[in-house]
């Protein structure tokens, strides 16, 4: 991240190789549409760069701050669809050249993804698929309370339950 401040290209790269598998998976499993992915895919690490000042490693781990801006986007995009659900994809754009990077590398390590699995498996079912819709769904407690019909109060309450729990399975 300090290469990346400091403006020299080939630190975009080398977090592209590291976190870009990751990142795709991610913005995938939330957008549901390759295409959708590998845009938010390319403005996450536009993003980045442009915002590389701000990270803080007192505050999270560089794949952290990855990750949490292409949640960001992915939201964006997600909120954006369900409030204009009849617009027409954008016809395709040629690629820019200037920014023209490799497919995502494959996952580093299968246990990360199974270690996440396992640990919402662990969860009640409401409480799993509360957080699942929050995270991948890109639901509001309040989209999530008019969802399910439970009170707001029980909805934060449960996603705030829920994530405890994953951290207290997920932290050695």
């Amino acid at each position: 991240m300090v290469q990346l401040r400091h403006g020299q290209p080939e630190a975009l790269r080398a977090l592209y190789d590291e976190f870009g598998g990751v990142t795709y998976r991610l913005c995938l499993r939330m957008l549901a549409s390759p295409e959708d992915a590998e845009e938010t895919l390319q403005d996450t690490f536009l993003r980045l760069e442009a915002q590389a000042g701000r990270y803080d490693p007192a505050r999270g781990s560089v794949q952290t701050f990855v990750l949490t801006i292409a949640h960001h986007l992915c939201l964006e995009r997600l909120r954006t669809r369900r409030a204009r659900p009849q617009a027409q994809p954008q016809a395709a754009q040629p690629e820019d050249p200037a920014f023209d990077l490799p497919a995502p590398p494959a996952p580093r390590d299968p246990l990360d993804r199974a270690l996440v699995e396992a640990a919402l498996r662990t969860l009640p079912d409401t409480d799993r698929l509360l957080l699942e819709e929050m995270f991948f769904g890109g639901y509001t407690h309040a989209e999530l309370t008019a969802r399910t019909g439970l009170p707001l109060g029980t909805v934060k309450s449960r996603l705030r339950r829920a994530l405890v729990k994953l951290r207290e399975r997920m932290t050695p």
